[in-house]
C-alpha cells in the first residue's frame, strides 16, 4: 500500500489540488491533521502526496498553486487513468479522498458551458485563413497569413472568453477553419465552437484528454476532426455533427499516452508515441521499464496500422541490474516523442525529436532528431545531440531507487523540429533542446550539424520547451529556463529571442519584465509555450500570464496582455487565467486564440480560451 500511494502521489499532483489550508500539528511522534473531519484521506495525502506537493520534484504543482477542483471530476479520474494508481483503494477510499482534496462533495454537477442558441448559421468551412495542424503547415513553421501587422494593434481586443468547466489547464491548441474552431477539454471533450461567439456548437465525451491539436482535414469532400488523447486512443469525428467515425487504441504498452499533435497528410495520420513510465520509475515495485517510443502511421480512412517505427530499434531486456526492491531493471527503454512530425515531401521524410532514456544505459537514440522514411516507416538517420541521457522521476524521490546511474540531465527535443527552404537548392532543419540549444542540420546530408548556439541555461522544465517558429530568414525561439528547481549552472536566461537561420547569429532578444512578485511561488517570467510569426510581428505567451506581440525585425515590445485574472464577467461560470504553457498563441484572419490555465509542474492553474480580434 505504501508504495502504491508513493506512485499514487505522483499521478495526484498533475490533476488535483489541495485546500491550502492543511495544517499538521506534531504532539511527541504523533501527527494531527487539524483540517477535515476525515484523518484517513488527510493521512493518506500527507504522507503520500506533500512531498512532491511542497516543492520535491519540478513537474509536480506546489501547494500555493492549489485551486478547487469538482470531486467528481477527480472520482472520475481515480476509476480511469489512474486506476492502475489507486487499485489498492476501495470505493469509499476514492470518494473520501475525492471530497477531502476538493473541499466538494460527490455528484455536485459541474457547470455547464455557454451552449449556442438555435439559429446559429450551419457550420461552414474555408480554405482562406484556416489553420490546423500543430505547426500549421507540413514543415511545423508556426508561420501563418493573417490581417494582424504592427500597423493596427491598436485596434486588437478581446472578443469573448470560453471557459472550460472544472478545468485547471487549458492545453489543447484550438483548429480553426470558417465559422467554427475544434479543440479538447481536460475534462474528455472535444469541442467545436462557434468562431463568432464562443459558445459551443457540439462536445462529444472521449475516453481521455486531448493535449495536443486537433486536426482538421477534407478527405473525398467532407470534413473530419482527428485528434490523440491522454489515454493512447486516436479519434476520427465527422467535423459537422461531432459523431464518431473510429477509434483506434495505440496501446502497444499499457503506459502509452499521446500528447504530441497527431500530423494528418496526403490521407496518412503520423502519431508521435510517448508514455507514463517516466513517472513509474519511482515506483520500486515497478519493472522499470518495457516501452520504447517512436511513430505510427494510419490510414484516415479506418484507423488501420500502416507502419510502426521505434525510437529503439530493440525491445528492452533485463540488463542484469535489479533495483533495491529487487525488481529487474530493463533497458534500453524510453526515448518518447512529445512532439508533432514535421513533413519533408521532397525527401519522403518525416521528422521527430526524441527525449531521454529511462534506465541505463541511455539508448544512442534518446535526444536525437530521427529521419523516418514517410513511405515505409524506418530510421533513415539519426542526429544525437548527447548521449547518456537517462532520467526518470525516481531521481527525485528520496530513496532515488528507481533512478538511472546516469541521472539525467532530461534535455528532450520537445519541441517540434521547424523546416525551411532557404533558397533553390537549400533546406535547414531545425531541433530546439531543453538544454538551451538551438541546432541546424542539413536534410541533404543526413542530418550534418550545420551549427548550434546556446541560448538558455536549460532545465527540466527550461532552454526550448514546446516549440519555435521561422519566417524562412530567422528562427524565433522561447526559452523558459524557470528557476524552479534548478540544478543546472549559470544564470537564466528567459524570453524570446531571433536567430538568423543561415549562421544562428542572434538579431535580437526580449526579455519579459519579472511581474512575478504579483503573484507567488507558481509564477515564472519564461517563454515555455510555442511561438507565431506572422507578417511583421512574433507573438509570445509567458508562464506569468501576459502575452506578448514583438516586432520581428528588433524584437521591440508592441503590445502586451495579461491574461493572468478573473474573467468570470465573460462567461457563465468561473472563469480564470494562469500560466501559458506548451500550447502557444494561434494568429488566423483577424484573430488570435490563446489558452491560458495550465497547473502542472509548478505552474499556475486556468480554464480559458480566449479570442482577441482586430475591431472595426
Amino acid at each position: 500500500m505504501k508504495n502504491l500511494l508513493i506512485i499514487l502521489s505522483l499521478f495526484l499532483v498533475n490533476f488535483f489540488p489541495l485546500e491550502a489550508s492543511v495544517v499538521v500539528e506534531e504532539e511527541s511522534s504523533d501527527v494531527n491533521f487539524v483540517v477535515g473531519s476525515d484523518k484517513v484521506s488527510a493521512k493518506i495525502f500527507s504522507e503520500s502526496c506533500m512531498g512532491c506537493h511542497s516543492g520535491g520534484t519540478p513537474r509536480a504543482p506546489h501547494s500555493t498553486t492549489f485551486s478547487a477542483m469538482s470531486a467528481d471530476y477527480i472520482l472520475e479520474t481515480l476509476n480511469g487513468v489512474m486506476q492502475s494508481q489507486a487499485e489498492g483503494l476501495t470505493d469509499e477510499e476514492k470518494i473520501n479522498l475525492a471530497e477531502f482534496i476538493s473541499g466538494g462533495s460527490v455528484s455536485s454537477n459541474l457547470p455547464e458551458p455557454n451552449f449556442c442558441k438555435i439559429g446559429l448559421s450551419a457550420i461552414n468551412f474555408s480554405n482562406k485563413n484556416s489553420y490546423s495542424q500543430w505547426g500549421y503547415d507540413k514543415e511545423n513553421t508556426r508561420n501563418s497569413t493573417s490581417n494582424i501587422n504592427s500597423k493596427n494593434l491598436d485596434k486588437l481586443k478581446l472578443k469573448w472568453v470560453f471557459a472550460f468547466p472544472g478545468a485547471t489547464r487549458s492545453r489543447s491548441q484550438p483548429s480553426v477553419s470558417g465559422n467554427v474552431i475544434f479543440i479538447g477539454g481536460q475534462n474528455s471533450y472535444l469541442y467545436a465552437l462557434d468562431r463568432e461567439e464562443g459558445c459551443v456548437r457540439w462536445r462529444t465525451k472521449i475516453q481521455g484528454e486531448v493535449r495536443s491539436a486537433p486536426v482538421l482535414e477534407k478527405i473525398d469532400g467532407k470534413y473530419f476532426v482527428f485528434s490523440g488523447d491522454y489515454e493512447g486512443n486516436v479519434y476520427k469525428h465527422d467535423a459537422i455533427t461531432g459523431d464518431n467515425i473510429w477509434t483506434k487504441s495505440l496501446r502497444y504498452h499499457p503506459r502509452v499516452i499521446l500528447t504530441g499533435s497527431v500530423r494528418v497528410y496526403d490521407e496518412v495520420i503520423y502519431v508521435p508515441l510517448s508514455s507514463r513510465e517516466w513517472a513509474d520509475g519511482a515506483n520500486p515495485d515497478y519493472e522499470c521499464c518495457s516501452f520504447r517510443g517512436g511513430v505510427m502511421a494510419l490510414s484516415a480512412e479506418n484507423g488501420n496500422e500502416l507502419w510502426r517505427t521505434y525510437s529503439i530499434p530493440v525491445p528492452p531486456k533485463h540488463n542484469g541490474k535489479f533495483n533495491d526492491a529487487g525488481k529487474k531493471i530493463l533497458s534500453p527503454s524510453g526515448v518518447p516523442v512529445w512532439n508533432s512530425p514535421t513533413v519533408d515531401n521532397k525527401r519522403n521524410l518525416i521528422y521527430v525529436g526524441t527525449g531521454e532514456s529511462y534506465t541505463s544505459p541511455a539508448a544512442d537514440t534518446s535526444d536525437s532528431i530521427l529521419a523516418i522514411d514517410k513511405i515505409r516507416g524506418g530510421i533513415v538517420w539519426s542526429f544525437q545531440a548527447q548521449t547518456g541521457d537517462a532520467w526518470n522521476m525516481g531521481c527525485f524521490i528520496s530513496s532515488g531507487s528507481g533512478c538511472p546511474e546516469e541521472n539525467g540531465p532530461d534535455w528532450d527535443f520537445g519541441a517540434s523540429t521547424v523546416l525551411i527552404d532557404i533558397d533553390d537548392n537549400k533546406s535547414i532543419l531545425f531541433g530546439g533542446r531543453k538544454s538551451g540549444h538551438v541546432y541546424a542540420l542539413d536534410p541533404d546530408q543526413n542530418g550534418k550539424l550545420l551549427w548550434s548556439k546556446k541560448i538558455g541555461r536549460g532545465g527540466f522544465a527550461g532552454g526550448v520547451h514546446w516549440g519555435m517558429a521561422s519566417d524562412g530568414k530567422s528562427i524565433f525561439v522561447g526559452i523558459a529556463d524557470k528557476n524552479y528547481i534548478n540544478k543546472f549552472p549559470g544564470p537564466a536566461t528567459p524570453g524570446v529571442y531571433s536567430l538568423d537561420a543561415k549562421t544562428g547569429k542572434i538579431n535580437w532578444k526580449f526579455e519579459p519584465e519579472d511581474r512575478c512578485s504579483d503573484y507567488g511561488f507558481a509564477c515564472d517570467r519564461g517563454i515555455s509555450a510555442a511561438l507565431t510569426s506572422t507578417n511583421n510581428i512574433v507573438v509570445a505567451a509567458g508562464m506569468d500570464g501576459w502575452m506578448y506581440i514583438l516586432d520581428n525585425a528588433s524584437g521591440k515590445l508592441l503590445w502586451e496582455f495579461n491574461t493572468n485574472v478573473d474573467f468570470s464577467e465573460y462567461t457563465n461560470i468561473k472563469s480564470y487565467g494562469g500560466t501559458i504553457e506548451g500550447i502557444g498563441p494561434v494568429v488566423a484572419g483577424n484573430n488570435i486564440f490563446i489558452n491560458s490555465g495550465y497547473q502542472y509542474g509548478g505552474n499556475m492553474p486556468g480554464n480559458v480560451l480566449l479570442n482577441f480580434e482586430l475591431a472595426d
